[in-house]
């Protein structure tokens, strides 16, 4: 009978020690029930008109006028937006190129306008700098309806009535881009614009070189307002746009809307394809709105 030697017995294999089995995971409810709930309170607050206007647009004009009210479409179909799209009335993206175009070319234009603005205010030392930016914020206590007549005065002595040039120059100065961009660039740090200037730059190259790069989320935040503002912008255009074919969104979406008729399914209709641009540009700037409007007043 052979006996195993104690090397041989060295290599064999140890018992392997089995971790004890987790116990299943338990449903926690949320710490701060009262607040989750109010939450969820004021989102179907906030969505039930977006459900509605969406609701309303699959709906025969039967099915919108009849009671009790229909929550979900009994016969949704999508003829209220092809009626929409090929209206004789008025040519629904024509009115989208030309909100488009106007928003475009005003948010370009404004936010360059206060950078140049917000820039001397934050950056340099001058007599009556507080002054100036004191008078510039107090403007945005004067209620934008004050200035509609002497505007339209304006744009008659100009001839720039039935122009797009009454939609985008009126608007181009804006105490708020100023407050904003300045606040922002209160927060960034000097060295790097001595560095610049040691190297030989001037103002205008430390602006467009290092305050504007490190700046990106305000001037997002301050376009996409601007965008919002003048893509939705209704009561100025109703005064200076009469020509059909140069009407805005907003301005045209109301065309559905008559004295005594009003078409519901294609008032939301129009209304959900206006909003279709907004949502696009809002969802793109998430991230630096939220960026940009967190940093801002944050001083160093």
């Amino acid at each position: 009978m052979v006996t195993p030697s104690p090397r041989a017995g060295a290599h064999a294999a140890a018992p392997v020690a089995l971790a004890p089995a987790r116990p299943p995971r338990r449903f926690r409810p949320p710490r701060d029930i009262p607040r989750f709930a109010l939450l969820c309170v004021l989102a179907v607050i906030f969505l039930a008109p977006v459900y509605w206007m969406l609701a309303t647009s699959v709906k025969p004009e039967v099915d919108v006028i009849s009671t009790p009210t229909q929550w979900v479409p009994a016969n949704p179909t999508l003829e209220n937006y092809r009626e929409v799209l090929t209206s004789p009335d008025g040519n629904i993206l024509r009115w989208m190129w030309n909100s488009f175009f106007v928003a475009t070319v005003f948010t370009v234009l404004h936010v360059a306008l206060c950078a140049l603005t917000a820039y001397p205010l934050a950056r340099m030392r001058f007599p009556g700098r507080e002054a100036i930016f004191w008078f510039i914020l107090g403007s945005m206590m004067i209620p934008g309806i004050v200035t509609l007549i002497p505007q339209y005065l304006m744009m008659i002595r100009f001839d720039w009535i039935n122009s797009f040039h009454s939609l985008i120059w009126p608007g181009m100065a804006g105490a708020f881009g100023v407050f904003l961009l300045r606040q922002f660039f209160l927060g960034l740090p000097r060295e790097l614009e001595e560095a610049a200037r040691l190297d030989g730059a001037n103002s205008l190259q430390v602006l467009w070189h290092v305050i504007l790069p490190l700046s990106i989320p305000s001037l997002v935040t301050l376009a996409v307002f601007s965008f919002m503002g003048s893509w939705n912008n209704f009561i100025w255009p109703t005064f200076v746009i009469t020509d059909v074919d140069k009407l805005t969104l907003p301005v045209g979406v109301n065309t559905f809307s008559q004295r005594y008729v009003t078409d519901y399914g294609k008032l939301m209709a129009s209304t959900a394809i206006a909003s279709i641009p907004v949502l696009i540009a809002y969802l793109l700037a998430q991230r630096y709105l939220i960026e940009g409007l967190s940093t801002t007043g944050l001083k160093e």
